[in-house]
């Protein structure tokens, strides 16, 4: 197979040579290394790379930013940013090249291939056709069991077998906090707690919130979008563990299952942009989730959420449950007039919060919707089940790379949460 040619644009000489070197580990081809626009414009024209890896402050008049508007319009060459730029006003200029990464020096090497892999078409058909059927198999399948429970409930016995479950794990649930006994207690009766990340202190909170600070410039510069909503391709975002750790701490985990009342299975991060003014579809309709008679999801806000950024927003309960017996509900999504004439807006509960706070909620049994936005919105979701979840619909596996590196730092219930990839 052709290697993949990279140009490296760095004006200092030592992180060229680091970048060199981490490129040449994973097989990459280096075509050039140059320090400056001028220079960059003139080595694509010459060597026409598979990809550039540009820095932003380089030597002479012209910057990375303004050398990537050229290359692009010119030659039409992916580019990533690898720089010690963080300030919001060059990630705004670089957001208008349409980047197909942002890297903040200085990077994990790993970090740097999967934001390379994940900007590059794949280019072994084999390989590609198989991910093309297996995509297919996925949404297939997701659509059988859509259409299955739209049409059938499911029987009763199922509900009782796992209610007998409950009453047998119940002596093995964890001891509670007053605090987190209070967390559990609201879910129950509204279905929503709202927090932040310095009110709860969970564990792994400082690390985890350095690890966003990585990310946050290539989720604010994904301007590639074919849908309203975008995220970390999981081949990086699995990367940075203390992500995964937050997840998994051991107090969330006691408060899910106390919620749950059954053991857990985690189903994964999701860190993404939901982008302003995009079409009013799927989830910012009103829906429920139909993954489980219960389930767990924990927002984080990483920006301010107003009411015009597209804030959570959910009918408590008891309302829902008003909602569900009047439209005969299975699932599916369902547009405001339908709800309004059910139940009144006055009554709908908008999460409307600064960046850090923190929304937990159980989406299976109130209605929700990220409402439509006029301004962009960054957050991060984990999600979790009982293992015996009614539908599967999680697409959250851990490659054996992923699980080797990850579970040496977790417990066995931590382990026993997660799902293994083959």
């Amino acid at each position: 197979m052709k290697p993949i040619n990279i140009l490296i644009v760095q004006d200092e000489k030592i992180a060229a040579e680091t970048l060199v070197l981490d490129l040449k580990r994973y097989d990459y081809e280096v075509v050039g290394i140059v320090d400056s626009g001028i220079g960059a414009i003139k080595k694509v024209a010459e060597t026409h790379p598979d990809l550039v890896l540009m820095d932003i402050m380089l030597k002479g008049n012209m910057d990375g930013i303004t050398a990537s508007k050229k290359i692009k319009t010119a030659y039409q060459v992916p580019i990533i940013y690898v720089t010690s730029c963080s300030d919001r006003t060059s990630l705004k200029r670089a957001r208008e090249t349409k980047p197909k990464g942002y890297i903040i020096k200085p990077y994990n090497p790993e970090d740097l291939k999967a934001t390379i892999d994940g900007a590059l078409p794949n280019r072994d058909p084999i390989t590609s056709n198989f991910k093309q059927i297996h995509r297919k198999a996925k949404l297939a399948t997701y659509k059988i069991k859509q259409i299955a429970h739209q049409n059938f409930r499911l029987p009763s016995i199922s509900s009782r077998a796992r209610q007998v479950k409950r009453d047998k794990y119940l002596h093995r649930l964890p001891q509670l906090s007053r605090e987190d006994s209070q967390i559990v207690s609201t879910l129950e009766s509204e279905g929503v707690y709202v927090t932040s990340l310095s009110e709860l202190r969970l564990p792994h909170t400082k690390r985890l919130i350095k690890e966003l600070i990585v990310l946050h410039p290539h989720l604010y510069t994904l301007s590639h979008l074919k849908n309203w909503r975008a995220g970390i391709p999981s081949s990086r975002k699995f990367l940075h563990t203390e992500i995964l750790l937050w997840g998994l701490g051991e107090r969330l985990l006691d408060i899910v299952e106390n919620y749950i009342g059954l053991p857990l299975r985690f189903h994964g991060v999701d860190l993404r942009r939901d982008a302003a003014d995009a079409p009013i579809t799927d989830a910012r309709h009103w829906h429920l989730d139909i993954d489980d008679e219960r389930m767990i999801k924990v927002i984080v806000y990483l920006n301010n959420v107003g009411e015009m950024g597209g804030p959570f927003q959910y009918i408590p309960r008891s309302f829902t449950k008003q909602i569900v017996s009047s439209l005969d509900y299975k699932s599916g999504f369902v547009p405001e007039p339908e709800i309004a004439k059910i139940v009144p807006p006055q009554t709908w509960k908008t999460c409307a919060a600064k960046a850090g706070s923190i929304i937990i909620t159980d989406p299976c049994n109130v209605f929700h919707r990220a409402k439509p936005a006029k301004r962009n919105r960054y957050s991060i979701t984990f999600g979790y089940t009982s293992r015996i979840p009614q539908i599967s619909l999680s697409q959250f596996r851990l490659s054996p790379q992923e699980w080797k590196r990850l579970t040496p730092k977790l417990s066995q219930r931590q382990i026993a949460c997660l799902h293994r990839g083959k």
